[in-house]
């Protein structure tokens, strides 16, 4: 597949995520964020990543292997014939619509890498999910780091903080890790003229603590083309046809790939609404389950089917420089 497409003079743009004063994340969930912590953002413009060794991984094909929990106990393996994720992810014949149930056991690897993502933007919350795929690295959609405004290009603000908060189920959660910098495509951030930012809506939260072994990770399958069908995850919020959705509990929605002829983007069948943004949509053509690409973006007036970017070189530069940052490579 083609390459993505990046300014010349931008490459990444970078923001530090500091908790807000008085802040305690342990007490996040008997309450939701109210916000009025407006913290001074220090935003680097950076120039093309260089280093050889973030340029070979910029290059190079990626098919990560996901890890499962070390710190805990796993949670029994699910009937073959009970509701959740092992049934929907078995669904390889062609559908005619997507499949969405609540998960019935989101502590099984590698779901139990995927968590809701709370950001608050100038004392506005926004809800989304995330997924662990590497160790302090959750994966989500830029708009949930990152909110773009109409007019010149560049305009925009990180979010002044979030909270990542894995196996997240009505109220609790495995815990809270906050984020302490988000990293974004510039061609999200500032995109060109005419350009369709949706083919760069991605971002790596860095977290504060070490979290890998308590969720595992989840794999990821980048610079491939998979056919489907894919199993999507998320904490949808807002009503849909059939379900009730209200944030409060994991579903997955499983649903073929459909043609789409925009560059960047890939199509499937999705029935998850608004808080599943930056979810994981899993694929298992290679065997086992890796994510091939995250809920971004769904037709006005419809909640049949969403748009995901490929997992192409902006992915990779993004993993690169997250890496790079944390090991000093």
């Amino acid at each position: 597949m083609a390459g993505l497409e990046f300014d010349s003079d931008l490459d990444i743009m970078i923001a530090a995520l500091a908790e807000p004063p008085g802040h305690v994340r342990e007490a996040a969930a008997a309450g939701e964020p109210t916000g009025g912590f407006v913290l001074e953002m220090s935003i680097a413009i950076t120039a093309p990543v260089g280093g050889r060794q973030i340029d070979v991984l910029a290059r190079a094909p990626l098919e990560s292997h996901g890890a499962p929990p070390t710190e805990i106990d796993r949670a029994p393996r699910p009937a073959e014939d009970a509701p959740g994720p092992h049934r929907l992810v078995s669904a390889g014949e062609p559908s005619t619509g997507a499949v969405t149930e609540a998960v019935s056991d989101p502590l099984e690897h590698p779901v139990s890498a995927v968590g809701r993502v709370t950001a608050v933007f100038g004392g506005r919350v926004r809800y989304c999910t995330g997924t662990v795929v590497a160790e302090r690295v959750v994966l989500t959609a830029a708009h949930c780091a990152f909110a773009r405004t109409h007019g010149a290009a560049g305009q925009g603000r990180f979010a002044d903080w979030m909270v990542f908060e894995p196996q997240y189920v009505d109220g609790q959660a495995l815990g809270h890790w906050g984020g302490e910098a988000a990293y974004v495509p510039a061609g999200w951030a500032a995109p060109a003229p005419g350009a369709a930012p949706g083919h760069y809506d991605i971002a790596l939260i860095r977290l504060d603590a070490p979290i890998a072994g308590k969720t595992g990770t989840a794999g990821v399958l980048a610079n491939a083309d998979p056919d489907g069908p894919f199993t999507s995850f998320g904490y949808p919020r807002k009503a849909g046809e059939i379900h009730a959705f209200d944030g409060r509990f994991l579903y997955a929605t499983t649903g073929a790939r459909l043609p789409d002829r925009s560059r960047g983007v890939i199509k499937a069948e999705n029935g998850l609404t608004e808080g599943s943004s930056g979810g994981p949509w899993f694929t298992s053509e290679t065997g086992e389950m890796r994510v091939a690409g995250i809920n971004s973006t769904k037709p006005v007036h419809s909640d049949d089917h969403t748009w995901s970017p490929r997992f192409g070189e902006a992915f990779q530069r993004l993993m690169a420089r997250v890496l790079a940052d944390m090991t000093g490579v």
